[in-house]
């Protein structure tokens, strides 16, 4: 899951932790772990020493107010895309001016919610740009700009190439920021934001470079770089020492530089620990049947993403088998891993799946009405486990039935 997991006494405290979560809540649950957290926050300032910045966290990525309210302790603001995660924001306690309101397709009524709620917002087009005619709104704004910059990353998570529904195309600047200043809105720069879970250094220095290069062709002196800082899913991540010495330089001189990241932040923090309840052997493949599925983590199924798996308590501790690792659901896209080798489970054993902190709980479905697990932050400093979201229930799911 990330380096500091890798050692010996971390990981006996974290399985010990995992088997008292489990004992106290149940399968299957998500694991956020504190110490991961604030390791990453600490990396995160590091790269950026003596940058005037703003960071915040994508709610996207994971909108439990307990975890956005831990990155606003440490002076974080928040990216939202939506109404719903303003409220997260709130119940968290970050301070309106550093909220920043992200999203394509921002609606009136949202609009005349949120004009005044928040910091800055990012507008994401000319016909955005036209109806923020009919608000008046102390925000200050960012202009989206769309670089055409491939990001490398998969093409549902990439957004900064021409042919995607995100940003302002640059022969399209002029008209936006006419039509914004002539409204007396307040347009502070560019907002340059390729897509997510990207490992590379080259499109993030491509990119910036063209929101640098467009700042001061239009006398910017603040700039937003968006997110999408790469994990370590399978082996490979973002080199943060690399995008130091290279992006870094590129915005230090600027008044104001607001970052976006989610994924990183949370994504290695967290873990999805599901029950076995099958190990079901064909003529052609052997499944390991768990009691989540897509429905907790569907990244797999939509992406073909990986995540690692560990086996706690297995039939053999050294026997290995290939097997799919799948859940409940009714549907063959069910699927957590494919073609894994693990340590052979048998049922009742735990299945520990990492690196979910982010697009696990925040992509949950109730798909085939499966309530949703619940979530549990822990803390090995404190010695603290503490439930931040009650396991959801089948009167959750008619709730609203008229």
């Amino acid at each position: 899951m990330y380096s500091m997991v890798e050692n010996r006494d971390f990981q006996v405290m974290l399985e010990q932790t995992i088997r008292a979560v489990v004992e106290r809540y149940g399968t299957p649950v998500y694991i956020y772990v504190k110490d991961i957290i604030k390791h990453q926050l600490t990396r995160v300032k590091k790269v950026f020493d003596g940058v005037k910045m703003l960071p915040t966290f994508a709610c996207k990525a994971n909108s439990n107010p307990w975890l956005i309210q831990l990155f606003s302790k440490e002076g974080f603001g928040t990216d939202i895309v939506s109404v719903g995660e303003y409220y997260a924001s709130e119940l968290a306690g970050v301070p309106s001016e550093r909220i920043v309101w992200n999203g394509n397709g921002k609606t009136k009524s949202e609009m005349e919610f949120l004009k005044d709620k928040v910091g800055f917002v990012n507008v994401d087009s000319l016909e955005e740009a036209q109806r923020w005619a009919d608000f008046q709104s102390e925000a200050k704004f960012f202009i989206r700009v769309n670089p055409d910059v491939n990001p490398r990353t998969h093409p549902h998570i990439s957004t900064g190439v021409r042919e995607t529904k995100f940003g302002v195309h640059v022969d399209l600047i002029d008209k936006v920021l006419n039509t914004l200043r002539k409204q007396g809105k307040r347009v502070l720069g560019f907002h340059i934001h390729i897509g997510s879970q990207i490992t590379e250094v080259e499109p993030f220095l491509e990119a910036i470079s063209i929101g640098v290069e467009l700042s001061e062709k239009y006398g910017f002196e603040c700039i937003n770089i968006g997110g999408g800082w790469g994990i370590n899913y399978n082996g490979k991540e973002l080199d943060l020492e690399e995008y130091r010495k290279k992006v870094v330089p590129l915005v230090s001189n600027f008044e104001l530089v607001i970052t976006e990241l989610g994924r990183y932040l949370i994504g290695p923090a967290g873990l999805l620990v599901a029950r076995v309840e099958y190990v079901k052997r064909t003529p052609y493949k052997t499944f390991v049947v768990l009691d989540a599925g897509m429905n907790a983590l569907v990244r797999p199924a939509m992406y073909g993403a990986h995540h690692g798996i560990r086996v706690l308590d297995p039939k053999e501790p050294r026997e290995e088998c290939i097997v799919d690792v799948v859940g409940p659901l009714c549907e063959t896209g069910d699927v957590i891993a494919k073609n894994r080798l693990v340590t052979i489970p048998r049922y009742g054993s735990l299945v520990v799946i990492e690196n979910v902190g982010a697009y696990g709980f925040s992509m949950a479905s109730n798909y085939n009405g499966h309530p949703k697990p619940p979530e549990v932050l822990v803390d090995f400093s404190s010695n603290e486990i503490k439930l931040i979201r009650k396991r959801g229930s089948v009167e959750d799911l008619f709730r609203n039935v008229e």
